[in-house]
This record gives structure tokens, C-alpha cells and sequence, in this order.
């Protein structure tokens, strides 16, 4: 098709419709064999999409073409985020409380009430009025906090949705686009690590397998080949008259339909866009997944908690109406009380009003605010700690990790290698003399020399190193050596490289063929060097010539790889092979477990390389901290079992008794991944609930979990580890009721960074799959950062429990001087708008306090919370309740008695002194014991007004609570309250904040506040301040009452017998893989 004919198809009547195309991809996803194969032939196959696309194949779209029909045709590649709510509807939201909305009701017609029934209108309507403005106050506070961390979290999440620029033949030429460009029929060149941006039609492959995991839960690679490829396998397929029968039937035939938002694994490609934006499968997927955030699981922990405290609350509510109401009637119906229109409804709103008061403050509307305000507190300091936070339930997670499995390379290793021996010929060389040999063999060189060049691909410009960091350990040192020429020895075979095999993790090789001449091609092979002694029959000797490997070179091979890994160097080997006639027509033959048979076998070794990766400086220190934090880490790494085992001895995590296995001996000894209900490896079970329909979704466990108890105890060392063998790893560690965190950077580590319960993808290696699928991103790739989100974790849900401590002894403390006080003498010491003044600081100031406490060291000196623990913790109960006894006691000691201890100051007609007595205050309560009225007419009388009794109370109380806020800065019966708060400044300024706020309430209050119209005097406040001190001294005391410190127990039917398997497998296992290992 030429460019001019590709031009006239831009008219939208041309195209194939966009309903065609979605179905050809829900055909793939329905697959059961060939159907979207099938699909294309029926269509012409795939060069009629050429024409059905308006795109010629070679040379992609033509950049000034008028795209807009091609965009009312089929949409674009942009997606539509999703609005942030308008403040508004945030106060809308927060409105939805039934709570406030009660409360507003009640707050309404208290003010109509007291504007209108009232004896003195003037300032009765103050009440209502000032309900009205407490529930204001909350709901602006709230919104305000969902505003910002709503806004926050935007950014954070646009961040993680920018994708890396795709290859885009646009014009005959490949150009670089971002995803959101890509339109409906460009051409886009695939590579390994990219994220598929739009479903589209292979129109050719090379070696391509994705990963699908996102979308159909199935972890397994899925390969892909152009259609031509693919209809070609199909036929032979068929030849055959053979087929798989059930879910297997699908991966016989590779498919050319590939899907957005799933990742290259391995290989390249080149695909024709077929559907974009919201009619990608992707696209669709996420229009369907637009629902809430799920609860993390404090959140959840903490709504249990809040549940049972409100059922106590809306009971303490309801009874103190009750009581009310009863008494009401009683004195109604004796004639003690007689009605009277206004009064007599203001009597029975005002004991509604203290009711729905009482669940107001009863109930912990402050715990979800706490959480919300520690976690986006500690995302942000997490940042700078080079933690990036992507899923909000990870930080909490992280308190509770008992287990870490870590990468080695880059995470607890620099990532900076360099060759410090070398064996050839039987002869071990130390770098620094290698020079030396290898120019007194030139042939030998020459060898060496084209082997490194043609399988790497690493570089270094203008001092910039580019590529993997192994291969640039090779390159190095043929700089070292004075051969820096290595590019043009790339160049002058680009156009005679036949093959090559990129470095796959789960092969642990990688190849090149290159032909020197007509007669002469050959394989060039870089790979494990124990897999390359294994597979070579001769090596190259240093004059150049083969000599047949027997045992006993073979065994010095083997010891020349021992004494380098045992050295802490990753043991690298290279070999060549000149391929025969029949070879030639093998070139592309891979073995069932997608090795290419030419890597297998008959190859000739050039020598190993002992290659060093120094261990990060800080990570020894990180790895004693997560010892003494009694978090077990173990080490997961592609190099071999000795070197491995050197180098996590070298940093502290292994030890004399620990043991390293090769990822394929663990699986198979654990009997890999099953599914729990079928007990197989494969089965139909879905992997997720939106595909499950009836059928019950698969829950992946090991399938001899009891060896794999046996075998854990003692094993830090993972070696020639794969993906499947990482994901049996976490699985297991899982299923014995483990918090696990796990490291990646590859595509192919997506399943275990998924599994575990925090993944963590490298920053600056990781792929980005791994980054997708990640629950905190390492900026530094450093592992001490991850001891650092450990401490975070770990100082968040402190911060929970230092909350849940200060709010419970304010919740006991006011329902109980509500209740007690209406009983008897109907009326609260607290009046509404007092308690939701105390609500306020609750829910705002004090979580803002209390949940931004910055972690310490000292929390790496205790061992994680168990995830089924109970928030609240015998310590804190002990303080709870013992604060709350001692605050009830003097309380009600002020209310009924408080005129003949509180001190009374000054002169006036509103200045009343106890007649009994001319020192003290007069009695502040409303009524008697027998219902008399005491201060009742007082109150109402406009030269009067509240008791400066009553003012008094409320003002102790508050700072009863203030006080006590500092001892909630402890949970471990600590001595000294005050250690680190010069650190927590916000603490700080909070405090003294809300003791200001609390001034002027009471100072300037009056009738909106239930106060003194003139306040305190200086004397009273300083009493006040004396009495609001007790909290202090008093919890010295409490420290002293014994408690019994309950262990928890996990209820896991595997937990019991857990520690006795470990026990008695160890040892011998222990014994089994160290005579077992062979190299």
C-alpha cells in the first residue's frame, strides 16, 4: 500500500468498525484455542488490516494527516481521569454523618426554641446557635482534611500513571511518542519491560512472551508470535491430529493478539493498534474498576473498634433520654413540675439534645481522621526517607512485617561489578595480572574478545555507563586490558548477526550467532557457569587450540567456581561454538523449557569470570537493626548457593547454621504452588472474584506445607532463584501467618511483589511492571530504606494507639459525668456544646498531635504487632481506665460538692458566693436531688447568667484532657513523659494551641460556651491549671499496678505444630542440602 493510498482511506466510512475490533480482542480473552486466529483469516487475514486501519504496515501513519476522523472512529489513548471532588461535595459527604445531621436538626430547633418559647429570647437562641456552628466547624475541618489529602494523593497517582515513551513508526520512521499519542493503526515497536499501551495485532515477533497476570490473574508467561507465525504453527499443530484438551488447549497455539496494560516479559515485536483509550481491554477494565478504595487493614481494625464503642454510645444515649424523659413525667404526674408550653418542650428537647450529645462524644468519629492524618503525614516523610508510597495500606503493613525477602544485587549490594578473577585452562588469575596473560595469547584474546563484545550490549559514553551492570564488568576490563574498541567490533557484525537470545533470568543465559564467512557461522554464550561447564564438552586453552574436558578438569573447573563463590564473586561463564549444517536449520529451536537447544549442549569454554559486587556499606548495619526489630531476612539471588551464602554471611544475614538452596531443589521439595482446592499446580479455579461467578476463587498455598515448615527454619539463602521460586517462597511464608516484604525490579517479579503482603520495586532498576504492581517504590534502591519504611510503619500504628488511649479516657470521662449527672440531677456537668467543644479537639487537634509523632530507633528494639492483635493493649487499658476512675472521682467531687472547695474571687452582681460560706462559689447545678430548682432561675436571669461553678468544671476537664495528651505520648509505661518531644514541635505548637483556644472560650464564651460571662479569674486559672496537672502525677502511680501481659496466640490450625516441625527438620535438612549441592 502506498502512502498515497494509505492517505485516501482516511475517511471514517473505510474503517472498520471499533465493535469489530473490541470483539476480535474479547474473542482472544474468550479463547479456547485458535477463535481470534480464526477471526483475522476470516477478515482476509492480517495485510487486510491495512486496509481496515488506513495504515500501510511500512510505514505507519503520516504525521500531518488530519487524525480527527481517525479519533471519531475509534477514541484516543488518553485517559480521562477522574474529577476530584469540588469542596462542596466534601461537605456534602461529611454531612452524611448521621450524627452531625442529627445534631443539625437538633441544633435547629434548639435555636427556633430558644428564639421564640423562651423567657428570655435575647440569648437563648445562643445555644442552637452555637450547635449549629460546632457541627459547621467539623464539617470544614473534615473537608478540609479530605480536600487535601484527596489533592495529595492526585499527585501521587499522576506520578505513577506516566508511562516510558513508546517506539512509533510514524512517516516510514520510528519515532519516540508518549502512550496517550497512540492512535487506532500505528504501528508500535514492543521491547523487553514495556506496558502493552494499546490492544493491538502482532504483525511480527521474535521470541515474545507477555505477561497477562494483571488481567486473568494466571502468573504464567503467555508467548505471542506474528499471525503468519502463528498460523503457520497452527497448521503443523493440526498435522499432527493432536489436541490438549481444557484450559490447556488455549497456550498450545501462540497467539497475535496482545493487550493493554500487560507487560513484554521477554523479546520484541511489532503491533498494529487496534483499540485505545476506553475501548482498550484495559480502558474497559478500568471504567468497570471505578469504585472506593478498599479498607486497609487498620482502618478496618479501627472501625471494628468504633462499632462496639458506638453501640455502648447509642446505649448511653438512649438511657440518659430515657431517664430524662422518665423523671420529666414522674414530677409531671406527682405535681412537682408543672407544664408549661415553653418550658416544658425545651425541657424535653434539652434531654434529647444532652442524649444525641452523649453519642456525639461517646462515639470515635476521630479514629478514621487520626489515621488519615498519620498515614499522609508519614507518606510524606517517606519520601524523604526514599520510600515513594503508591498503596496507603502498605505503610501500616510494614508495623507488622516479621519477614523480609531481598534482591541481592543493587538492594544489598552496590551494583557495581567488576572482574577480579578469571579462570582459564585450569590456571585461576587474579585481575590485576590478566592484562598480562592475555597479551602473551593474542589468538586466545581475539576469542575472548568477540565473545564479550557480541553478547553484551552495555556501553559507556562520555563516562556515562549504559546497560547492565554485568556486562559492563566484562567491558571494563577490556578497557583494562586496552581494548576499548568493543563498539566496532559490534558494528561490523550488525548485519551478520543471525540470532540472538537476550539474558533470561529463568534460562540463566544468553546467546548470539554471527556468521564470519560463507562456511563458518557460530554461537557465542554467556550464561551461569555452572550451566556452561555442564554444557561444554571441550574449553579453549590459551594457545587457542580445544582440549576435551575430562573429569578430572572438569572437577577443577568446579573448583575454581567454588573457591571464587566462596569469595562472595559471582561466578560468570562464556563459551563458543562453531555450528554444523544442521545446526543452521535449529537456529531458533527451543527445548520445552524455552531454552535454546544450541545453548545446551557441545559448546566450547573461553574461561569464567569472578565477578565482584561490594555490599552496600550501610546494609550490615540495616541488617542487624531488622534482627534486633526480630524481623528474619532472607536473601533471594540468581548466583550461585556458594557465592550467595558468602556474601549474606558477609552482611550478617546468614550465619554458621544457615543453609542456601537452589531455587528448582526448595520447589520441588515444597511441591511448588497449588492451588488449595483442587490441590494442583494448574486447574480452572479464577484467580480473582470479578471472572469467579459461582465457582469459589483460587487461593494459592504450597504443596507439602509441612516439609516446607521444616525446610524454613533455617533457610536464608535463596540461589539460582526464579520468579515461581520468590512466589512459593512468599506464598508459604503467607500461609504460616507471616507479614511478608518483598523486593523486585524485574517484569518477572510481578507475582511475589503482588503476593506479598508490601512489595517493594526498585526505583532506579526496576522495570515498569514492577513498579506498577508495587506497594512502595525504593528512590535509592537501597535496602536501609527498608528498614527505614519499618520504622514508619511501626511509629503509624503508635501513633493509632496513642490516639485511641487519649480519646477513650475523654469518651469514658464525659459519658459518664453525662449519665451520672442527668440521672441525678438532670443536667450534665457538660453541657452539648462543651462536649462537642471536647469533640472537637478530639477529632482534630489531638489526632494532628498525636498521630504525627516522628518514629525513633526504639522502635526497631520491639517486635512486630501480630496482625490479628487487639489495638488496645493491657498497658493502655490500665491507662484508660485508671485516668478516666481519677478524673470521674474529682469531677463529680466538684459537681456536688464543689461550693464548698472551689474559690470564688472578686465582686458584682454576677460575682455569687456560697451563702454557707463567702470563700467559695455558689453552687452551680440546676436543680437538687429532690428536683428543685437551684440554679435554674439564675441562669436565666440576664444580670447572672452560667455558674462560674459549672465554668470551672468544664474548664478542669478540659485540662484534665490536655494534660493527660502528654501521657498519651507513652504506651510502655515509660518514666519520663517528656523524652523526644523537642522533636515533635508539632506537638508542641498544637498543645499550646489548644490551651489558647480553651482561654478563649471560657474568657469570651459566655452563653455560646455554657460559661461565666466574665470568665475565669487569674486565680481560678492557675488553681485550674494545678488541678489539670493531677494527670501527670497520677500516672506515676498507675505505672505501678501490675498487669498480666497476655501473648497472642494465632488461632492458623498450622501454627501449633509449627515450631516443633522447625525444630526437628532443620538439622537434617541442613544435612541433606549441603551434600546435595553440586555445582
Amino acid at each position: 500500500m502506498t502512502e498515497q493510498t494509505s492517505r485516501g482511506l482516511i475517511d471514517s466510512s473505510n474503517f472498520v468498525a471499533k465493535e469489530d475490533l473490541i470483539n476480535l480482542v474479547d474473542t482472544y480473552m474468550d479463547r479456547k484455542f485458535d477463535e481470534e486466529i480464526a477471526r483475522i483469516e476470516e477478515r482476509g487475514g492480517i495485510q487486510i488490516f491495512q486496509e481496515l486501519l488506513g495504515v500501510d504496515f511500512r510505514a505507519g501513519l503520516a504525521s500531518d494527516d488530519d487524525f480527527e476522523e481517525r479519533i471519531a472512529a475509534y477514541g484516543t489513548n488518553k485517559r480521562e481521569e477522574k474529577e476530584l471532588d469540588t469542596f462542596c461535595e466534601l461537605c456534602w459527604d461529611a454531612l452524611g454523618d448521621k450524627i452531625l445531621r442529627i445534631l443539625l436538626v437538633m441544633g435547629t430547633l434548639s435555636l427556633i426554641i430558644g428564639a421564640t418559647l423562651e423567657d428570655h429570647p435575647e440569648y437563648a437562641w445562643i445555644e442552637g446557635f452555637a450547635i449549629l456552628m460546632a457541627v459547621f466547624i467539623v464539617v470544614m475541618v473534615t473537608s478540609t482534611n479530605n480536600y487535601l489529602k484527596q489533592k495529595k494523593f492526585a499527585e501521587l497517582k499522576s506520578i505513577h500513571k506516566n508511562r516510558a515513551l513508546m517506539t512509533v513508526m510514524r512517516d516510514g520512521e520510528f519515532k519516540s511518542l508518549h502512550p496517550s499519542d497512540i492512535l487506532v493503526g500505528d504501528i508500535v515497536k514492543l521491547v523487553q519491560g514495556d506496558i502493552i499501551p494499546a490492544d493491538g495485532i502482532l504483525i511480527k515477533a521474535e521470541r515474545l512472551q507477555t505477561n497477562e497476570s494483571s488481567l486473568t490473574g494466571e502468573n504464567d508467561n503467555v508467548e505471542k508470535e506474528g499471525h503468519e507465525e502463528c498460523l503457520k504453527r497452527l497448521k503443523e499443530f493440526l498435522k499432527k491430529g493432536t489436541r490438549a484438551e481444557g484450559d490447556h488447549a488455549k497456550r498450545e497455539i501462540p497467539s497475535p493478539v496482545v493487550i493493554s496494560g500487560t507487560s513484554v516479559v521477554e523479546g520484541s515485536g511489532i503491533m498494529a493498534a487496534i483499540a485505545v483509550g476506553i475501548y482498550s481491554k484495559e480502558g474497559r477494565i478500568t471504567d468497570l474498576a471505578e469504585q472506593d478504595d478498599e479498607m486497609t487493614p487498620l482502618e478496618i481494625k479501627l472501625e471494628n473498634l468504633a462499632d462496639r464503642i458506638s453501640g455502648l454510645g447509642l446505649g448511653a444515649g438512649a438511657f440518659v433520654v430515657l431517664v430524662l424523659w422518665l423523671r420529666f413525667f414522674i414530677e409531671l404526674g406527682t405535681g412537682n413540675n408543672e407544664w408549661s408550653t415553653g418550658d416544658s418542650i425545651t425541657d424535653l428537647i434539652y434531654a434529647v439534645i444532652v442524649g444525641i450529645t452523649v453519642i456525639a462524644v461517646a462515639i470515635p468519629e476521630g479514629l478514621p481522621l487520626a489515621v488519615t492524618i498519620s498515614l499522609a503525614y508519614s507518606v510524606r516523610k517517606m519520601q524523604t526517607d526514599q520510600n515513594l508510597v503508591k498503596r496507603l495500606h502498605a505503610c501500616e503493613t510494614m508495623g507488622g512485617a516479621d519477614c523480609i525477602c531481598s534482591d541481592k544485587t543493587g538492594t544489598l549490594t552496590q551494583n557495581l561489578m567488576e572482574v577480579q578473577r578469571y579462570s582459564v585452562d585450569g590456571n585461576l588469575i587474579d585481575s590485576s595480572k590478566l592484562k598480562g596473560v592475555l597479551d602473551k595469547h593474542p589468538d586466545y584474546f581475539s576469542f575472548l574478545k568477540d565473545a564479550i563484545c557480541l553478547t553484551t550490549a552495555a556501553r559507556i559514553e562520555d563516562e556515562k555507563e549504559i546497560g547492565s551492570k554485568t556486562e559492563l564488568a566484562m567491558i571494563k576490563l577490556l578497557l583494562t586490558v586496552g581494548h576499548g574498541d568493543y563498539m566496532k567490533v559490534r558494528q561490523d557484525f550488525v548485519k551478520d548477526t543471525l540470532v540472538t537470545n537476550p539474558f533470561a533470568s529463568k534460562r540463566k543465559r544468553g546467546s548470539t550467532v554471527v556468521r564470519y564467512s560463507e562456511d563458518l557461522a557460530r554461537i557465542y554464550v554467556v550464561g551461569a557457569s555452572e550451566y556452561l561447564v555442564k554444557s561444554s564438552k571441550k574449553n579453549l586453552t590459551l594457545d587457542a587450540s580445544l582440549a576435551d574436558i575430562d573429569e578430572d578438569r572438569r572437577h577443577q573447573m568446579k573448583r575454581d567456581i567454588e573457591t571464587m563463590a566462596g569469595q562472595g564473586l559471582r561466578t560468570l561463564g562464556i563459551a563458543f561454538k562453531d555450528l554444523t549444517e544442521d545446526d543452521m536449520e535449529n537456529l531458533k529451536a527451543v527445548d520445552k523449557s524455552g531454552v535454546p537447544v544450541l545453548e545446551k549442549k557441545g559448546l566450547n569454554l573461553i574461561g569464567i569470570f569472578g565477578i565482584y559486587d561490594p555490599p552496600r556499606p550501610e546494609v550490615p548495619a540495616a541488617i542487624q537493626a531488622c534482627k534486633t526489630a526480630q524481623i528474619k531476612v532472607r536473601m533471594v539471588t540468581g548466583d550461585n548457593p556458594i557465592t550467595a551464602l558468602a556474601i549474606a554471611r558477609s552482611i550478617g544475614i546468614a550465619d554458621d547454621n544457615s543453609i542456601a538452596m537452589i531455587g528448582e531443589d526448595f520447589r520441588k521439595e515444597v511441591g511448588g504452588v497449588v492451588c488449595e482446592e483442587c490441590k494442583t499446580e494448574l486447574c480452572d479455579c479464577p484467580r480473582n472474584s470479578k471472572n469467579a461467578g459461582d465457582k469459589k476463587v483460587r487461593n494459592d498455598v504450597v504443596g507439602n506445607f509441612e516439609n516446607f515448615t521444616k525446610i524454613i527454619g533455617h533457610l536464608d539463602v535463596l540461589a539460582r532463584s526464579q520468579p515461581e521460586d520468590k512466589y512459593t517462597l512468599v506464598t508459604g511464608l503467607k500461609q504460616m501467618g507471616s507479614v511478608v516484604a518483598v523486593t523486585g525490579d524485574g517484569t518477572n517479579d510481578a507475582p511475589a511483589l503482588k503476593k506479598a503482603n508490601v512489595g517493594f520495586a526498585m526505583g532506579i532498576a526496576g522495570t515498569e511492571l514492577a513498579k506498577e504492581v508495587a506497594d512502595i517504590i525504593l528512590l535509592d534502591d537501597n535496602f536501609g530504606s527498608i528498614v527505614k519504611a519499618v520504622k514508619w510503619g511501626r511509629s503509624i500504628y503508635d501513633n493509632i494507639q496513642r490516639f485511641i488511649q487519649f480519646q477513650l479516657t475523654v469518651n469514658v470521662v464525659a459519658v459518664t459525668c453525662a449519665i451520672v449527672g442527668a440521672v441525678t440531677i438532670k443536667q450534665s456537668p457538660l453541657t452539648a456544646v462543651q462536649l462537642l467543644w471536647v469533640n472537637l479537639i478530639m477529632d482534630t487537634f489531638a489526632s494532628l498531635a498525636l498521630a504525627t509523632e516522628a518514629p525513633t530507633d526504639a522502635l526497631l528494639t520491639r517486635k512486630p504487632h501480630n496482625i490479628s492483635d487487639f489495638i488496645i493493649t493491657p498497658r493502655m487499658f490500665k491507662q484508660i481506665f485508671g485516668q478516666a476512675i481519677m478524673q470521674c472521682a474529682i469531677l463529680f467531687a466538684m459537681t456536688y460538692a464543689g461550693e464548698y472547695f472551689i474559690p470564688e474571687y472578686g465582686s458584682g452582681k454576677r460575682i455569687l458566693y456560697n451563702p454557707r460560706s463567702s470563700d467559695y462559689v455558689r453552687s452551680g447545678r440546676d436543680y437538687y436531688f429532690n428536683g428543685d430548682k437551684d440554679y435554674y432561675d439564675l441562669y436565666n436571669d440576664p444580670d447572672v447568667g452560667p455558674s462560674r461553678m459549672m465554668t470551672f468544671i468544664f474548664n478542669v476537664f478540659v485540662l484534665f484532657q490536655l494534660f493527660n495528651e502528654i501521657n498519651s505520648r507513652k504506651l510502655l509505661d515509660e518514666l519520663w513523659i517528656l523524652s523526644n518531644i523537642v522533636n515533635s514541635w508539632l506537638f508542641i505548637v498544637i498543645w499550646f494551641f489548644t490551651f489558647g483556644i480553651q482561654v478563649i472560650m471560657v474568657e469570651v464564651g459566655s452563653y455560646a460556651m455554657n460559661c461565666h460571662v466574665e470568665g475565669l479569674t487569674v486565680e481560678q486559672w492557675f488553681i485550674c491549671v494545678a488541678w489539670g496537672f493531677i494527670p501527670i502525677v497520677w500516672r506515676w502511680v498507675i505505672i505501678l499496678i501490675p498487669f498480666k501481659h497476655e501473648i497472642h496466640v494465632d488461632d492458623k490450625p498450622s501454627s501449633s505444630h509449627l515450631a516443633s516441625n522447625i525444630h526437628k527438620g532443620s538439622q537434617s535438612l541442613k544435612r541433606h542440602m549441603t551434600s546435595n549441592y553440586n555445582p
